[in-house]
């Protein structure tokens, strides 16, 4: 299995913790000549000298085969090693000499999933995961309890550790690069079954509609989107994704024929507060500010979170030489969205219609920081992709 590579950088340390602890469990053992081989082993531990520690734990053993925790520490060194079916036997003997030695079943889940005998990985790593800390192996532990339970047949497993991953490693890029792999892989699956028994449903038609979005062939996403209002034409946001398809396209009547969308939209959709936002963008492009005005209040109306449509207000304002009601309005959206740039931007206009010059540089300077955090957040993932780097550098701590 890959999980190995990802976190390869964290296994050694975890080998000398878990490796010293495991020795240190040990030391009531009366042998003069074990407690030595016990004491060296740790010391290469720290060291990091892992053939010296896998020497003294050898020699631990020929003395005393009954140690379950010098067959811990050396089936953890192992599996840190790559020697996966290693690590396994020695594990194994752990295991068999305390049964409930946890660290040996954890390693042991982590070892044979390695091996990808997940059908014996995914439910003893499965049981120690649910009641693991948030630490760097309750991490590695999830991850590759991920990996397993995505290649099941049931999905429901793998779709719980992956959110149990998310609430313990908030915005970890592993968890997050996972976790939308395994949707990815569920999205495709389910696809080519829908594809496959309604081939020719309007749902196909939405799904190739998308697809062709993504892509930007916006030609081919009308189609495909058009294909499905044939089939049910009281589908909602077809309308309005044709209407904001037609917007990118580069001709003199784009306007009249995304409105003529947007309408059909509102018809079949009357909640849709994202469609009168774009009537309203139309209208302001037209400089019809009194048409505009209207169907931005009705999408606040409909959406009071909708910031960009308080925003079009506050701009709507200015249009209309009121700076002060639309410095008003921009005051409250900013203390309720401080990291919108655009809101700030517009404020910041406001600001300069009054002739307050200290408080719109303000307001600039905080746009400036927004678009610059924007813009290097991209560049970071845009590196990751093209690198295959992490986007943020280190690692977990707990």
């Amino acid at each position: 299995m890959p999980t190995r590579s990802a976190f390869s950088c964290s296994l050694l340390t975890l080998v000398a913790v878990l490796g010293a602890s495991c020795f240190l469990a040990a030391q009531s053992d009366p042998s003069d000549a074990v407690a030595q081989h016990m004491e060296r082993a740790a010391q290469a531990l720290r060291a990091k000298d892992m053939a010296g520690a896998e020497r003294e734990y050898r020699q631990i053993l020929a003395f005393d085969a009954q140690n379950g925790e010098a067959w811990t520490g050396l089936g953890v060194l192992l599996y840190g090693e790559g020697r996966s079916d290693q690590a396994a036997t020695a594990l194994e003997n752990a295991l068999r000499i305390d049964p409930g030695a946890k660290n040996a079943g954890i390693f042991l889940g982590l070892s044979e999933a390695a091996l990808n005998e997940c059908d014996k990985a995914a439910p003893r790593l499965a049981s120690y995961f649910a009641a693991e800390p948030p630490d760097k192996l309750g991490r590695l532990m999830g991850l590759t309890l991920l990996e397993c339970q995505a290649e099941a047949s049931d999905p429901i497993p793998a779709v719980q550790t992956a959110e149990r991953l998310q609430q313990l490693y908030p915005n970890d890029e592993d968890v997050l690069y996972q976790s939308a792999e395994m949707y990815t892989k569920y999205w495709n699956q389910t696809a080519a079954e829908l594809m496959a028994k309604h081939p020719d449903s309007y749902r196909v038609h939405e799904l190739a509609g998308e697809v062709y979005e993504a892509k930007n062939d916006y030609d081919q996403a009308i189609r495909e989107y058009s294909l499905a209002l044939e089939r049910k034409p009281d589908l909602p946001q077809m309308h309005y994704r044709i209407g904001q398809m037609y917007l990118h396209h580069d001709s003199e009547d784009v306007d009249e024929k995304a409105m003529k969308e947007f309408l059909a939209e509102k018809s079949v959709n009357p909640d849709s507060a994202v469609t009168d936002l774009a009537m309203a963008g139309i209208e302001m492009h037209r400089h019809n500010l009194d048409k505009a005005r209207p169907l931005y209040e009705e999408a606040v109306k409909l959406d009071p979170d909708l910031t960009e449509a308080q925003v079009g207000l506050a701009r709507l304002q200015l249009e209309n030489h009121d700076p002060a009601s639309s410095e008003k309005l921009l005051l409250a959206v900013v203390a309720r969205h401080p990291d919108d740039a655009e809101a700030h931007y517009v404020l910041m206009l406001a600001y300069r219609g009054q002739k307050k010059m200290a408080e719109a540089a303000e307001q600039m300077s905080i746009f400036s920081r927004l678009q610059t955090e924007r813009t290097e957040s991209f560049q970071n993932k845009l590196n990751a992709l093209l690198n295959g780097k992490p986007a943020a550098a280190g690692e977990y701590q707990k």
